[in-house]
């Protein structure tokens, strides 16, 4: 739709993906073995017609400038763009690299914007979302601000530190508050918003008045009695990747095509970048099941209940169980691997044995060699 802005978000300071996200940003991790976790935000967008989207990065741009770079999302280029932004400025602190200071120093670029209005989406979800109707439900509603949850019954184990929403009458926000765990179902808000450019512009110069470590989402609840906030109710697979536990069970769980299939359709396509590998090549003696297998793999042990990135090696005699392998990493003979996650380019060879557990899974770093 061509009156909607749309900004992918950084993530908050409460993601820390452990390993994951010491070398890229959680939105530019591999994911399902052929994805990245931001291919699913922008393709949202695209299915969406948001032809103009400003892609936020809050630090160690390469791997997503690379991943986008190469990627059409399907947009129309001659009406659109991806513009990949962030502070371009040093911090005393990390702690002062916020999403407002971000918004701020590109500002002229949102205000260049003819679009009247702007969805805000995070980086570090996945889910599908036709934000079209989002924007519809905002304006027939005559909401100031829109904010998407979703109702879970598991919040005692998932999307812990997320906001919820206290909802009042006809989904009026009334309060923000932090998912501790200590309640099983919740009203989890998924950090998309939708408001006008120039209440967004606004609430941005608010917050930066207000406190130098303010975030969006802090100016927001502080708007509930001031603003019409509503919510919009998301139905469907939704998941924050916000820890490495997160972004493992989210590998695992979406192995299962019941689930799957809320994600993935041919109706609402996820794009990626397109990498010319052969088919996987199972050997003789190869046994898998219950997973997920990228292109270019040379399977030759055993893969039970795991996620295979693209081009991994796994030799004979090797076995992985209830992992997630990402691209190009090599798993040698006799090797077993379980509930763990092994990031690119590793190579484990000399130790025969990692075992975390679901609660706990291990990490063994990019580029290592154990």
């Amino acid at each position: 739709m061509n009156n909607i802005l749309g900004i992918l978000n950084l993530e908050s300071s409460s993601v820390h993906v452990e390993g994951i996200d010491n070398y890229r940003p959680v939105s530019a991790a591999s994911f399902l073995g052929r994805y990245r976790v931001l291919d699913f935000m922008i393709s949202n967008m695209t299915n969406s017609k948001i032809n103009n989207i400003h892609l936020y990065i809050k630090n160690r741009p390469r791997s997503t400038v690379e991943h986008v770079t190469g990627t059409s999302y399907n947009i129309n280029s001659k009406k659109g763009r991806i513009r990949i932004l962030n502070g371009e400025r040093n911090f005393s602190s990390d702690v002062y690299n916020t999403d407002v200071a971000n918004f701020l120093a590109n500002m002229q670029f949102v205000e260049e914007a003819t679009e009247p209005y702007v969805v805000i989406a995070p980086s570090h979800f996945v889910f599908v979302q036709n934000f079209n109707d989002l924007v519809k439900y905002h304006a027939d509603n005559g909401a100031d601000i829109t904010v998407m949850y979703q109702s879970i019954n598991n919040a005692k184990e998932s999307f812990i530190m997320c906001d919820t929403l206290e909802l009042g009458e006809g989904k009026q926000v009334t309060g923000f508050e932090q998912n501790r765990g200590k309640f099983k179902n919740r009203d989890v808000s998924l950090e998309c918003y939708c408001m006008s450019k120039a209440l967004f512009m606004s609430l941005v110069e608010k917050a930066s008045a207000i406190s130098s470590l303010y975030w969006l989402s802090d100016i927001i609840a502080d708007s509930v009695d001031d603003l019409k906030i509503i919510g919009y109710q998301h139905r469907g697979y939704a998941a924050c990747i916000n820890s490495l536990k997160a972004y493992y069970d989210a590998n695992l769980e979406l192995r299962d095509h019941n689930v799957l299939k809320n994600l993935i359709s041919n109706e609402w396509p996820i794009y990626t970048k397109t990498n010319d590998t052969c088919p996987t090549l199972y050997k003789e003696g190869a046994a898998v099941s219950g997973s997920l297998v990228g292109n270019g793999c040379i399977i030759e042990g055993t893969v039970i209940n795991s996620v295979i990135g693209r081009n991994v090696v796994i030799k004979k005699g090797a076995v992985v169980k209830d992992s997630v392998i990402l691209p190009s990493s090599l798993i040698n003979k006799d090797a077993v691997i379980e509930n763990t996650v092994v990031d690119r380019y590793a190579i484990v060879t000399h130790i025969k044995e990692i075992k975390g557990t679901k609660d706990k899974p291990l990490y063994v770093k990019r580029r290592d060699r154990i």
